[in-house]
């Protein structure tokens, strides 16, 4: 893994920036393995908080675009990873997943769009940085960043959508009593 470049202090300036009503969209880019350290789980919280809170208060009027990944590379040396980052992954994927189904209706335009980014064998990080960049005004905070994490998401086969349909929300009844679903 590599250093992180991921500038706290800029990443909590960009996600203040969002609730301006001159913003209209965002590219937010978490690809770094960083995110599953435990050292960064209590920022990772505060900006899925800010994303949550803002997409939710500015609805319609803002668009979100996000990227993690989809799949994690293995470690070239051992060929594994510490078992903590897989649970941190896992945890992070079910968080969003049931976020999303929770609290955005199906179909709204509301919702955040999540596109998980397909490592290939051979790839050992994701090819677009990290970053927050605003729309504003028509124009992007940082033009390159933003078009690059837009153009990766728009290839056909790079991203693939982060859904609720992996989440098991049947619990204990779901199969004994199909008439919690009405």
């Amino acid at each position: 893994m590599t250093d992180p470049v991921i500038d706290m202090a800029a990443w909590h300036e960009r996600l203040a920036e969002l609730a301006a009503p001159d913003v209209t969209a965002a590219v937010v880019v978490q690809c770094d393995q960083v995110w599953l350290q435990p050292e960064f789980t209590a920022f990772r919280n505060e900006v899925e908080q800010a994303l949550m809170t803002t997409q939710l208060r500015r609805g319609d009027r803002l668009s979100i675009t996000r990227v993690i990944l989809h799949n994690l590379p293995l470690t070239p040396d051992s060929g594994s990873r510490p078992p903590a980052v897989d649970r941190s992954f896992a945890e992070w994927h079910d968080r969003l997943s049931s976020t999303r189904v929770l609290l955005c209706p199906t179909g709204s335009s509301a919702a955040p769009r999540i596109h998980r980014l397909i490592l290939r064998g051979d790839q050992s990080g994701a090819d677009i940085p990290d970053m927050v960049e605003l729309l504003k005004n028509g124009d992007w905070t940082d033009p390159h960043k933003a078009e690059q994490a837009l153009r990766t998401v728009a290839t056909a086969g790079a991203t693939t959508p982060l859904t609720g349909y992996d989440m098991d929300f049947d619990g204990p009844f779901g199969d004994a009593d199909p008439s919690i679903y009405m």
